[in-house]
C-alpha cells in the first residue's frame, strides 16, 4: 500500500490511541505517540546519550567487520539528524518565530503604490531542508497572504551534489551490519543517506516553484555542486537581485556565519532562523506535523516500525527497493502489515484502504 506523505493522517486515524515508534536500523525505540486527543502527544523521546550509546554500538559492530563495512558508518544517522526531523516536520518551531512573523507582517504592509518596497523571501540550503516555506510561508487558503519568493540557482547546484546509490558490495556490507533491517528490501539501488536528505530539500525547492510566485535567478558565477565559496555565490546572487530599486530581499538561514556574511548589503536582509539545540522529553503537536515527522524519519532510517501491541506491527517504508522518481516526487511511503496472522491488522488494512478510496474520490470530485 502506497500513501502520500500529506495523506498519512489516514493511517494515523486508524492506528489506535497509543503507538511506539521503532527504528529497526538501530533496533531501538525513538518515541511513543499518544493519539487519544485532538492534539497528538509525542513523548518518551529517546535522549541524546541513549541514542549515542545505541548508535556507537552499531558503529562498533561495523568497525569489527571488513573495510567496506567500516565505510558505511556514515549511513547510520546521528542524533542531530533525528532532531532535524522534528524541526522539518514542524513539531519544533523556530525560537524566534515572533521575529519572523513580524517580518512577514512588515512585508504585507509595504505598499509599492505608496513608495514601499516589494518584499521577496529567499532561502539558503538549510532553510529549504528545514521546510520554512511549507511550514510558515506557503499560502494555505485564498485568504492567506501571498508572498514573493526568489531562489538562487547555486542553491539548486548544492542539492544536486550526489554520492551515489547503494549497490553490490556496499549493499552486502549493510546486510552484515544491520541484520534487523532486511537491507536488500529497503536500500537496494536506492540513494545513500546524504542523497536522500538532498532529495527532501529538492522536494521543498519544487514546492516553492509550484507556488507560481517564485523566481529562480542566476548570474553566471554559479559552480557545480557545493564548492568552498558556494555561500558567497548564493549571497552575491541575492544581492544582485536586490539591487534593483524598489526591491527588498529577506534571506533566511540557520547558519549564523552565512547571515553575518549577508549583512551590510543594499536591500538584502539576512534573517537567522534559530532552533532549540536539544529535544525535549515530549511535545504536543498537530496531527499533520506528526504525519510529516513519520515521513521524514522513514526516509532517514529507511523503515519505521509502528508497534500497536505486543504482536501487531505496521511497517512504514520511506525507502524501498523499487522506489522510483515518481514516488519521490509524490512523497510516497510504503505501508505493510501482516494481515494474514492478525485479525486486527486485517481490519485496519481494510479500513485504511477504504479511507484512501474515499479520499481519492473527494480529490477528483
Amino acid at each position: 500500500m502506497l500513501l502520500k506523505a500529506q495523506h498519512l493522517m489516514v493511517l494515523l486515524n486508524r492506528l489506535g490511541d497509543h503507538v511506539t515508534v521503532y527504528a529497526p536500523m538501530l533496533d531501538c525505540r525513538l518515541f511513543t505517540l499518544d493519539l487519544s486527543q485532538r492534539m497528538a502527544q509525542i513523548r518518551d523521546i529517546i535522549r541524546a546519550r541513549e541514542y549515542d550509546d545505541v548508535r556507537n554500538a552499531v558503529r562498533d559492530h561495523i568497525a569489527s567487520a571488513d573495510d567496506l563495512a567500516r565505510a558505511i558508518s556514515s549511513e547510520i544517522p546521528d542524533y542531530g539528524r533525528l532532531r532535524d526531523g522534528f524541526r522539518q516536520a514542524g513539531v519544533i518551531a523556530p525560537e524566534n518565530l515572533g521575529e519572523i512573523r513580524a517580518l512577514l507582517s512588515q512585508a504585507q504592509k509595504s505598499n509599492p503604490a505608496h513608495g514601499g518596497d516589494i518584499y521577496y523571501f529567499a532561502f539558503d540550503n538549510n532553510a529549504l531542508r528545514n521546510r520554512l516555506y511549507s511550514q510558515f510561508l506557503r499560502q494555505q487558503s485564498p485568504r492567506d497572504p501571498r508572498y514573493n519568493f526568489v531562489l538562487a540557482k547555486q542553491v539548486r547546484n548544492e542539492i544536486n551534489c550526489r554520492e551515489g546509490k547503494i549497490l553490490g558490495g556496499f549493499l552486502n556490507a549493510l546486510k552484515i551490519v544491520l541484520p534487523n533491517l532486511n537491507a536488500v528490501a529497503v536500500f537496494q539501488n536506492q540513494n545513500r543517506l546524504t542523497d536522500r536528505l538532498r532529495l527532501l530539500a529538492l522536494s521543498e525547492w519544487n514546492q516553492l516553484l509550484t507556488s507560481k510566485n517564485c523566481e529562480v535567478i542566476e548570474t553566471g558565477s554559479e559552480k557545480p555542486n557545493a564548492p568552498p565559496d558556494s555561500d558567497l555565490i548564493i549571497i552575491a546572487t541575492y544581492e544582485w537581485f536586490a539591487a534593483k530599486p524598489g526591491r527588498k530581499v529577506v534571506l533566511f538561514s540557520s547558519d549564523n556565519e552565512f547571515v553575518v556574511q549577508s549583512s551590510g548589503r543594499t536591500n538584502l536582509m539576512g534573517q537567522r532562523v534559530c532552533y532549540p539545540v536539544e529535544l525535549l522529553d515530549s511535545y504536543h503537536s498537530r496531527w499533520e506535523d506528526v504525519s510529516r515527522l513519520l515521513y521524514q524519519l522513514a526516509v532517514l532510517y529507511g523503515r519505521l516500525d509502528l508497534q500497536l501491541s505486543a504482536t501487531d506491527v505496521i511497517r512504514l517504508y520511506g525507502v524501498w527497493q523499487d522506489k522510483g522518481a515518481e514516488d519521490w516526487e509524490y512523497e510516497h511511503v510504503r505501508v505493510t502489515m501482516d494481515t494474514g496472522s492478525s485479525p486486527t491488522l486485517k481490519f485496519k488494512h481494510e479500513m485504511i484502504a477504504c479511507d484512501i478510496d474515499i479520499l481519492n474520490e473527494a480529490i477528483q470530485a
